[in-house]
C-alpha cells in the first residue's frame, strides 16, 4: 500500500453537549475503538475522543496539521451535536466528516445539508469506514460501490446504496487498543463479545434489524482481556457490553471457567447483560457466574404492567423477571439493576401504580440487591414503537427530542400528557427512594449487601443507586462502611466474642459535630444518651480497649449495678446498640 499512508490520521469522536463527561464517559463507544483498530490494521493512524462539543473543538485546533478525516458518532441524544460540529469542520478546515452511529440509520437529506457531512454509514461501520478512506485518498473505489452509506450526489439528490453484509467472523477483527484514547485512562474495560440480538423488543432499535446474532469464540474473547489487562494494568471491572452474553449455556460455561482461571493471576470482576427468561431456564449458570466475579448484571424489566409487558415483546413475563431476582439473591449477586420505561405503551395511572407496586416487590424479595433506573420513553430511530406509535397508545409530540436531553417526555399516551408523565416518573421515582428507604431503616437490608456495595466503589470504581442515593446520604452509615472498607476495623460480628475485648470501639464522628445540648442532655440525631451512655460514647475513641472500658465504667457507675456481670451485660449491649446506629468500628490494639 501507499506510503503515504502513515500521514493519513483519522479522528473519532463521541460528543455531547455536556458540562462534565462524568454521566457518558463511562459508557465510551466501543465501536469506535473497533473501527480505530480495524483501520490501523490497513495501515492509517486513528485517534478516539470522548468529550464535550467543545474540548474536542480544542483538540481539532491542536491537532489539525495531522488530521486527514473525521468520523462523528451519532446517537438520538446527540444529533445537534453532532450537526453543529460537523459544520464547523467543514467551514473552516474543509476535511472529509464521515458520521456513523445508531442514529446514521434516521439520517437524511435534511441533515446531510445542515451538516455538510460528506458521507452517513449505516451499520457496522469496519469495511464502510475502510472504503471510504480508500475512497476520499486514494481514488481505489466508487461512492456507487460502497454498500451501508447515504450521501448527496452533484446535483442534491439523497443517494441511499444498499445495506453491506454483515461481519461473519468477528473472531477475526482486531482487539481495540487504549492507545488510541485521547480521553486518557479509564478505571474499566469494556468488551464485546457478540453482536446482533435474537430478540424484537418493541422499544429497541434491534427490532428493526436483521436477528443475526454472531459470537465469538471464548479464547478470542480471553485473549482480549490478557491483552487489555495488560494494556491497563490499573483496570479492574470488566464491562462485556453485548446483549448476547447469557444466550447460550455452554458458552457462559466456558466463559466462566476461563474467567475464573484469569482471576487467580489478576483482580478483577465483571458486568454483563442478562435475560430474565434465560436465567430462569439454567438457574445453576448464575452461581456459576457469581462465582467467576461477577458483580452487577442487568435485566430488562421496563413495567411492572403485565398488559404492557406483552406490547413491548420483551419474550418474558413478570413472573419470570421475579424469580430471577430471587434466584440472582439466592447465588449472592451484590447487584442487580434493571431498567424501567416511563410514559411508554399505553401508560396510564395504574399502569404506573402497578409498576410502582413491582418495583416494591422486588427490592422487598431481594432488599439491597436490586438497583432500578428509571427512564423516559425516546422515540428511537427504526424500532417498532417509532414507526407505528398509534399501535401502542401514544402520539410523538418532539420526534427528535429537542426539547429533552432525557430529562423530559416527548411523547404522550392516549391518557397521559407530557406533563402527567413528567409527574408520574417523579411520583415512582420517589417510591422507588421511599421503598429503599424503608427497607433500610426496617434494617432489612442485610449487611453484607451494604458492605459489598463500598467494597465494590472503593476498591473496583462501581456506584450503584444504592450508594448513591441512599447509603452515602446516610452520613454515620457512610462513615461507618468507609472504615470497614478501606482500613483494618470491624465490626463486632467480624472479630468474634473471645477476642472482642482486646479490640478498641472508635466512634466513625467527630463528637463535637454529631453531639447537642439543645435539650440541656447529650443528644445525638434526636437520641438522648444516657449518663451511662454519654460516658461509654466519650470512651469510644479507639484509643483504649473494649475490656479497659468496662473497667472504667464499673468503677464509675459501680453503685448502679448489682453485680460486675450485670455492669458487662449492660455495657455489652449499649456498645451492640452504637453499632446498629453505626456509630462505632472496631479497631485492632
Amino acid at each position: 500500500m501507499c506510503d503515504k499512508l502513515s500521514e493519513t490520521y483519522i479522528y473519532l469522536f463521541f460528543l455531547q453537549r455536556l458540562l462534565f463527561r462524568d454521566s457518558f464517559e463511562f459508557i465510551e463507544p466501543l465501536g469506535l475503538f473497533s473501527l480505530a483498530a480495524f483501520i490501523e490494521e490497513k495501515g492509517y493512524k486513528a485517534a478516539v475522543f470522548s468529550g464535550t462539543l467543545t474540548e474536542a473543538v480544542s483538540i481539532l485546533e491542536r491537532d489539525i496539521d495531522k488530521i486527514s478525516a473525521v468520523g462523528l458518532y451519532c446517537d438520538f441524544e446527540n444529533v445537534s451535536a453532532v450537526e453543529s460540529f460537523s459544520s464547523c469542520i467543514k467551514e473552516r478546515w474543509n476535511i472529509p466528516v464521515i458520521v456513523g452511529g445508531p442514529q446514521s440509520v434516521a439520517l437524511g437529506k435534511e441533515f446531510l445539508s445542515a451538516s455538510r457531512c460528506d458521507i452517513i454509514a449505516r451499520g457496522e461501520g469496519e469495511y464502510t469506514l475502510w472504503y471510504l478512506l480508500e475512497y476520499f485518498f486514494y481514488g481505489n473505489k466508487k461512492l456507487t460501490d460502497i454498500p451501508s452509506i447515504t450521501y448527496l450526489d452533484e446535483d442534491s439528490n439523497l443517494i441511499k446504496n444498499p445495506q453491506g453484509e454483515l461481519i461473519k467472523n468477528l473472531d477475526s477483527l482486531p482487539f481495540p487498543k487504549s492507545s488510541c484514547s485521547l480521553t486518557g485512562k479509564k478505571n474499566n474495560i469494556s468488551i464485546m463479545t457478540g453482536r446482533g440480538c435474537p430478540f424484537s423488543c418493541a422499544f429497541c432499535y434491534q427490532s428493526g434489524i436483521e436477528k443475526n446474532v454472531r459470537l465469538r469464540s471464548v479464547g478470542s474473547v480471553i485473549e482480549e482481556i490478557k491483552y487489555c489487562l495488560k494494556d491497563n494494568p490499573h483496570a479492574r471491572y470488566i464491562w462485556f457490553a453485548d446483549d448476547t452474553f447469557t444466550l447460550n449455556e455452554k458458552r457462559m460455561k466456558d466463559f466462566c471457567r476461563e474467567l475464573s482461571l484469569l482471576r487467580r493471576e489478576r483482580d478483577f470482576v465483571w458486568f454483563c447483560e442478562g435475560h430474565p427468561a434465560t436465567l430462569v431456564k439454567w438457574p445453576h449458570m448464575i452461581k456459576e457466574m457469581v462465582s467467576a466475579g461477577l458483580v452487577r448484571m442487568q435485566i430488562g424489566i421496563e413495567t411492572g404492567s403485565k398488559s404492557v409487558i406483552d406490547k413491548y415483546n420483551k419474550k418474558t413475563t413478570l413472573e419470570e423477571i421475579e424469580e430471577a431476582v430471587r434466584l440472582c439473591h439466592e447465588a449472592g449477586l451484590p447487584q442487580l439493576c434493571g431498567n424501567i420505561i416511563i410514559g411508554g405503551a399505553f401508560e396510564n395511572k395504574d399502569t404506573l401504580e402497578e409498576t410502582a407496586e413491582f418495583i416494591r416487590k422486588i427490592m422487598t424479595v431481594a432488599p439491597g440487591m436490586v438497583d432500578i433506573g428509571l427512564t423516559l420513553f425516546m422515540p428511537f430511530p427504526c424500532t417498532t414503537m417509532t414507526d407505528n406509535p398509534e399501535k401502542f397508545g401514544m402520539k410523538i409530540i418532539d420526534n427528535m427530542a429537542v426539547t429533552s436531553t432525557c430529562d423530559y417526555p416527548v411523547v404522550e399516551t392516549e391518557e397521559l400528557n407530557l406533563f402527567d408523565i413528567a409527574r408520574g416518573r417523579k411520583e415512582v421515582f420517589y417510591c422507588l427512594l421511599k421503598t429503599m428507604r424503608d427497607l433500610l431503616k426496617k434494617g432489612m437490608v442485610p449487611h453484607k449487601y451494604i458492605k459489598e456495595h463500598y467494597r465494590l466503589s472503593i476498591n473496583y470504581g462501581i456506584g450503584s443507586f444504592w450508594h448513591n442515593a441512599v447509603y452515602g446520604k446516610d452520613t454515620f452509615l457512610n462513615r461507618y462502611y468507609k472504615l470497614l472498607v478501606k482500613t483494618s476495623a470491624k465490626t463486632m460480628e467480624d472479630i468474634g466474642e473471645k477476642e472482642l475485648y482486646r479490640w478498641k470501639p472508635l466512634r466513625v464522628f467527630m463528637l463535637s459535630n454529631a453531639l447537642s445540648w439543645d435539650n440541656f442532655s447529650p443528644d445525638i440525631t434526636g437520641y438522648i444518651l444516657s449518663p451511662l451512655e454519654y460516658e461509654l460514647m466519650l470512651l469510644c475513641s479507639g484509643k483504649i480497649s473494649l475490656e479497659e472500658i468496662i473497667e472504667i465504667i464499673c468503677e464509675k457507675f459501680n453503685q448502679r449495678f448489682d453485680s460486675r456481670q450485670e455492669g458487662e451485660e449492660l455495657i455489652y449491649n449499649i456498645i451492640k446498640k452504637f453499632q446498629r446506629k453505626h456509630w462505632i468500628v472496631f479497631v485492632p490494639s
